[in-house]
């Protein structure tokens, strides 16, 4: 038999509370067998401690205190193989899952954090969406030989006038050739009027804050509503409409060219461009009041701009976004799991954010390099993926970052020299 001192009953009264802790946790756990932890644990719980007077003493055999520590590492190491070390460590001091779960204040706010995600991933999903539709619009728009197919008609017009008093041969191509030319470039015009005023709507549209103060303006201001002194509204004098007119053309579009030296034939060519060029805009429903030239440079611009947002959109926003909800996603399953701890609300918090600058490094580090797929169109739904799971899982990710650094670092150490 073994006399326990003070301080050596101290220590086996830690062990065996961490074994109880351990064993009643482990019996509600389907597939952890921990009969040897019971067993070891039986002579302790029939001899319970007394400390009553501390010069008395408590004796129990070696044999009894050897089994329960090594009945308790052997159950403690085979519950790491499914259990996590956070619900370990917490089952040790004795804030089992099963008895209680702490996450009065942070279920709630998870849920808010995980919602704010989930409007944010919509929301710019949907602005990518909308925004490549209309650079894939202006590209077509800026692509398309607009002088080539009015120089087309006005060839066209006058293969109709030499041959107006020809005898009709049937040969109706010429006539098809111009309705679609002049199909083409109602088309054009109609794009020339509505894409300024969508990718205007699409530069406003990109910040989900600043979407939500201008509609609440255009709502509130004006009005004895509470949030209008909060709204910054502007001024009447301020709030203009975006258009992408300048003067209007001249009645007689040869004009301009009077009193010059160019030749009359030139002149009328000219006339000619212009004349179609303006009944064109009419048939379009368009008013004539801008030039060609001024609208495709500036719907240039603008897809230039809505092009590098849609980048920051596919390459930062997007990855952290869905990074960070893939953490918000697994710390709500905790608290949702009997068999394991909730997460602190720091811990989450701080593991969330972690989660997301991982999901931003991974994408920028696989995106631009083009490996997973041929085009980086193609690319960006399996990095959204691969970055949520990241997220949920960011400690297995840390854990293989760290065990290839290990590896390394053992392999790129100095050897020794063997001698003899």
């Amino acid at each position: 038999m073994a006399y326990l001192s003070r301080k050596t009953e101290s220590s086996l009264d830690k062990l065996r509370r961490e074994s109880t802790h351990v064993r009643d946790y482990l019996l509600r756990i389907e597939g952890q067998d921990c009969l040897a932890l019971v067993s070891a644990l039986r002579p302790f719980d029939n001899k319970p401690f007394d400390y009553e007077d501390e010069g008395k003493n408590q004796t129990f055999s070696d044999d009894e205190v050897n089994e329960l520590s090594r009945a308790f590492q052997e159950a403690y190491d085979n519950a790491l193989a499914t259990v996590d070390t956070y619900t370990l460590n917490e089952v040790l001091s004795g804030r089992s899952p099963h008895r209680s779960k702490h996450h009065t204040l942070s279920s709630p706010l998870l849920a808010i954090i995980g919602f704010v995600l989930v409007v944010g991933a919509f929301h710019f999903s949907y602005w990518s969406n909308r925004a490549t539709f209309v650079i894939q619009e202006a590209q077509e728009f800026v692509k398309f030989d607009h002088f080539g197919a009015m120089m087309q008609l006005v060839e066209l017009e006058n293969y109709f006038a030499q041959s107006a008093g020809d005898t009709p041969n049937g040969d109706l191509e010429p006539q098809l050739v111009y309705l679609e030319q002049f199909s083409a470039l109602k088309t054009q015009y109609h794009s020339e009027e509505l894409l300024p005023q969508r990718m205007h709507e699409l530069r406003e549209d990109f910040n989900p804050i600043t979407k939500w103060r201008s509609a609440a303006q255009d709502r509130y201001c004006g009005t004895d509503s509470a949030w209008a002194p909060f709204l910054a509204c502007p001024e009447i004098s301020d709030i203009q409409t975006v258009h992408m007119r300048t003067d209007n053309l001249p009645d007689d579009p040869a004009a301009a060219l009077e009193g010059s030296a160019i030749d009359s034939s030139f002149r009328e060519s000219l006339s000619q461009i212009a004349r179609i060029e303006l009944a064109t805009m009419q048939a379009a429903g368009r008013e004539a009041s801008s030039t060609y030239a001024q609208s495709r440079y500036s719907v240039i611009a603008r897809m230039q701009e809505l092009q590098e947002r849609l980048n920051i959109v596919h390459l930062w926003a997007l990855p952290i976004i869905y990074g960070a909800l893939g953490s918000i996603v697994y710390c709500m399953w905790r608290i949702l799991n009997t068999n394991v701890s909730a997460l602190s609300l720091s811990y989450s918090v701080l593991r969330t954010v972690f989660a997301g600058l991982a999901a931003l490094t991974f994408s920028m580090l696989l995106v631009p390099s083009n490996i997973l797929t041929l085009t980086v169109d193609l690319n960006r739904p399996l990095i959204y993926l691969l970055s949520f799971i990241f997220g949920y899982s960011i400690e297995a990710f840390v854990n293989t970052l760290n065990m290839i650094n290990t590896y390394a670092s053992a392999n790129l150490q100095a050897r020794k020299r063997k001698t003899g």
